[in-house]
């Protein structure tokens, strides 16, 4: 009998890496990963937006990009590999799990970034903007790492004054950019995923779909096509 290959999935971010085999996820920041901290695989499959050289000598890896169409989701850009990798996986695991909906999918991470698509799984097109971390250090004079979401109306010192703006400059997007697609579409489902997206939930005025791991999740359907091919193929 023919053995079972493995399959290890790898989210290259722009701050952080996740992988995924056999259904437990890790995460390290980028800055300290080694690519001795994966496991031994038969195939990678890697989303990438961010430095894809960590990763130089390993073999069997395949980095995936986005394509005009697969399985039920169709591209809407109008050259679909300059989508992002991530962006592209995370639609497809949406359609997966909400089929036949109008989507907006939204990641909270290193950048902001909004995606549309429709319940015929055909993507509008979206938006990029920065992150929270990229606000946060837009001015040099008041660049900041904290990493909480603090909302008000005014505060009493330069610090809090910065971190309570870029919070509500964040979040006032997000909710308006939801609005926005509301009023075109009723029915919308919105899923939320990204490195800060649990605590952009909670901070929210809609309800969302929150998945945290919503790259994996495209990688693992990617991967499970791919095995399928192969197996027809053998």
């Amino acid at each position: 009998m023919c053995q079972s290959k493995s399959y290890l999935l790898v989210d290259i971010g722009n701050t952080a890496i996740k992988w995924r085999l056999n259904d437990k996820t890790n995460l390290i920041l980028i800055n300290e990963f080694d690519k001795t901290h994966l496991p031994k695989a038969d195939k990678i499959f890697v989303s990438c937006v961010g430095d894809c050289h960590v990763l130089d000598g390993l073999n069997n890896t395949h980095f995936i990009k986005a394509e005009r169409a697969f399985k039920f989701l169709e591209c809407g850009y109008q050259m679909p590999s300059t989508l992002g990798s991530d962006r592209w996986l995370a639609m497809l695991a949406s359609v997966e799990r909400y089929p036949k909906q109008n989507l907006l999918i939204i990641d909270a991470g290193s950048a902001l970034t909004f995606d549309l698509v429709l319940a015929n799984g055909k993507h509008q097109g979206g938006l990029i903007m920065p992150g929270l971390s990229a606000l946060r250090h837009s001015f040099a004079q008041f660049s900041s790492s904290a990493q909480q979401l603090s909302l008000g109306l005014t505060v009493n010192n330069t610090q809090e004054g910065w971190l309570v703006g870029t919070s509500q400059m964040l979040m006032n997007t997000i909710n308006t950019q939801i609005e926005q697609y509301l009023n075109h579409y009723s029915d919308l489902i919105v899923v939320l995923t990204g490195g800060d997206a649990k605590m952009v939930a909670l901070k929210l005025h809609h309800q969302v779909k929150l998945h945290q791991n919503l790259v994996l999740e495209g990688l693992s359907s990617y991967a499970q096509t791919y095995k399928a091919l192969h197996s027809a193929l053998v």
